[in-house]
């Protein structure tokens, strides 16, 4: 019985494997991972052990045909949402050929102990539970990798370095699409000599909300994270959390920043929107905020200089958070010869072969770096073992709707 299911498993998989490889071959994305050649190595894997005369072969994991299962039905729920050029299109191709090649491997070892799917998870068949991949940022960049960004940098080191008469609070929002540069225009900003020399101190906290976490309890979140940054010793913040809350938190931040010019960056600030007013209205910089003790602008004092750069995909949320007059929109209009320079810094060293589709890479990577960064390492990861493939004549033939990356909420 347990073989006739595991022909049955097999049987689906082939078509599937040919549906979905017949749907990827329009994806120019998923040409450049070389998914097409995965497909027909994983097909053949199939074809081997559902011979007659494969009984020298290891036998066929039913949890690993179950993985693969899941991984194509994945594939085909995607896309039937999201356009092939959209900034979660391009992670999850990168992923999924990243699991298609460790599926590749256990069905010719026959090794199902240790599978993962496409949305970056690994779950053990035994113990051991779940491992999430989480969105965190922090204040590191490697300037030699980013281009295109000059002017804007200038142009926010203007607005944030106050002069010598411009010793008062300043918040500013910077919003924008996912991939478009927000957090790396805040490391830049935040490593450049100007910032280093007036402000100090200068804090970096990531306001991602951890996955499983309730968005009321970020409040205090925040403030921990601050307090962290300063140096405040973890006693410290429990004993004020625990004998006083939010307004305890508050009151220790303020104490701490209380004379200092201070550069505080907010970064991927998003909540979802059935609490948003809740969270905005705590987290608001507006004018007379400071002077109730449960929002955030209590604990950063304002009469020394000091600076706040909240960094949002939300325009909604920035707004209400410092007001539409100190609102920076980020637009994907990156220059197509800094986007190919993304391009090949992700692609690594052989990134020459790839010469030949430079127009079309750069089409599609829409203004977006991180479309440009996405699409180099998925060239970057299937470069060794394959060679490029020539841009098919069909491509100039698609939609512009396609050749659009669609913004993420």
């Amino acid at each position: 019985m347990a073989d006739e299911i595991e022909k049955h498993l097999v049987t689906k998989l082939k078509q599937t494997i040919a549906e979905v490889k017949a749907a990827a071959e329009q994806h120019f994305p998923a040409k450049l991972a070389h998914l097409s050649s995965k497909f027909d190595q994983v097909q053949k894997s199939l074809d081997d052990r559902s011979t007659s005369g494969a009984s020298n072969l290891p036998k066929l994991s039913r949890p690993t045909l179950y993985t693969l299962t899941n991984l194509l039905s994945e594939w085909q729920i995607h896309f039937q949402t999201q356009t092939p050029y959209s900034i979660d299109s391009l992670i999850f191709i990168g992923k999924f050929a990243t699991n298609l090649n460790k599926i590749k491997s256990e069905l010719r070892s026959g090794d199902g102990a240790s599978v993962a799917t496409s949305n970056g998870e690994t779950t053990q068949s035994s113990s051991g539970g779940e491992i999430e991949g989480l969105r965190w940022s922090d204040r590191s960049v490697d300037e030699t990798k980013v281009h295109g960004l000059d002017d804007r940098v200038m142009s926010l080191q203007r607005i944030l370095v106050p002069g010598k008469d411009d010793a008062g609070f300043k918040a500013i929002a910077i919003v924008g699409m996912r991939g478009v540069g927000k957090t790396t225009l805040c490391q830049l900003i935040f490593k450049k000599e100007g910032a280093r020399k007036y402000f100090l101190p200068r804090i970096w906290v990531c306001a991602s909300r951890r996955r499983g976490s309730d968005p009321a309890d970020m409040r205090e979140e925040i403030v921990k994270r601050m307090l962290a940054c300063l140096g405040v010793e973890d006693e410290i913040v429990k004993a004020a959390a625990d004998s006083h809350g939010l307004k305890g938190l508050l009151f220790a931040l303020r104490l701490e920043l209380m004379g200092k010019k201070y550069l505080i960056v907010l970064d991927d600030v998003w909540i979802p929107k059935d609490r948003r007013n809740e969270f905005c209205d705590f987290c608001s910089f507006l004018d007379g905020d400071e002077k109730c003790g449960e929002k955030l602008a209590y604990g950063l004092p304002k009469e020394y200089g000091g600076r706040v750069i909240v960094t949002s995909r939300s325009e909604d949320l920035g707004m209400k958070m410092v007001g539409e007059e100190n609102l920076n929109r980020m637009l994907p209009v990156l220059d197509d010869e800094s986007c190919w320079k993304i391009f090949k810094d992700s692609a690594g060293e052989d990134e020459k072969q790839w010469e030949t589709l430079r127009g079309k890479i750069v089409e599609k990577c829409a203004g977006l770096p991180l479309a440009a960064k996405m699409m180099g390492q998925i060239a970057r990861e299937s470069i060794s073992k394959q060679p490029a493939p020539a841009a098919p004549e069909n491509y100039q033939d698609e939609s512009h709707q396609e050749s659009q990356v669609q913004p993420t909420n």
